[in-house]
């Protein structure tokens, strides 16, 4: 499996975040970019669904949903729609890096798609990932990450306020304010640019979050998260359908252990897990 640089381990340690361009070809950006669109009026889950429940960051929605393709979307749990969501699971070489920063005991934690509208009412927030509870936690540079993601551009975001990922480089290491005051033009945040194609990586406990969007034209963006196999899943309690669908290591990364779950599942790792991951 194909490892990190030692510059891009350095920047990892160091900024916490990693970006590879090119990561889809143009082809495979244009038919993630249609599929967005095509499912967006397809049933499906999404995190202002229900108003009882609690959404965490997701508080400021106020909105119904938008049909239009190019209106705010917000979709998780990808993988039903089509095989190439599933494909996308562990992609070479972006899962080989992720394998790397994370070692092979792990799981596909969630899948989601994003679109931001061009807009002047949304001002962009800054969250970490994993909830209030993996807020509080900070591990050691040379750790490995609790959980972390890959998020893939479908368009292309080469100036500022263009829906960007917004960063606080090092926060993944070091605390910054949490009064909420927090904000993507709070000083320290980089507005990071790429191409459609691009993927950063980065983990959940780096501070982030989607700046305003005034380019005229909706971003688009594919998230895949991992975690450490006893971490639990955002998408399934069980293992999902699709994994009759997927390849050995598609199924481990989706739950299948190799047997019937018993206490202890997934705090302990199976024999075949390194040759599993490693594919």
């Amino acid at each position: 499996m194909e490892k990190l640089s030692e510059e891009q381990r350095r920047v990892w340690e160091t900024a916490g975040y990693l970006q590879i361009p090119g990561a889809l070809t143009s082809e495979q950006v244009a038919f993630f970019s249609d599929e967005l669109d095509r499912i967006r009026g397809l049933p499906g889950y999404e995190p202002d669904s229900d108003p009882t429940l609690p959404i965490g960051h997701y508080a400021w929605l106020d909105h119904a949903k938008d049909l239009d393709v190019s209106g705010f979307m917000d979709r998780r749990d990808l993988l039903q729609y089509h095989q190439a969501f599933i494909d996308l699971i562990d992609p070479e070489p972006v899962f080989d890096y992720i394998v790397d920063l994370m070692g092979p005991n792990i799981m596909l934690s969630m899948t989601q798609a994003i679109v931001r509208p061009s807009t002047e009412k949304f001002p962009g927030y800054t969250h970490t990932d994993g909830g209030e509870s993996l807020r509080m936690i900070r591990v050691a540079e040379t750790s490995p990450p609790i959980a972390m993601k890959a998020m893939y551009l479908l368009t292309d975001v080469t100036d500022a306020d263009q829906g960007n990922l917004t960063v606080f480089p090092g926060s993944h290491s070091r605390q910054i304010p949490t009064d909420g005051s927090i904000n993507p033009d709070s000083p320290g945040a980089v507005q990071l640019m790429g191409n459609a194609g691009d993927v950063y990586l980065f983990p959940h406990a780096l501070w982030h979050g989607p700046t305003r969007n005034l380019s005229g034209h909706a971003r688009k963006t594919l998230l895949y998260n991992y975690c450490q196999l006893w971490v639990r899943s955002y998408d399934h309690h069980a293992i999902p359908d699709v994994a009759q669908r997927c390849t050995p290591r598609q199924r481990r990364l989706l739950g299948d252990l190799g047997y019937d779950f018993r206490p202890g599942s997934y705090f302990y790792v199976p024999k075949d897990q390194e040759e599993v991951i490693g594919g």
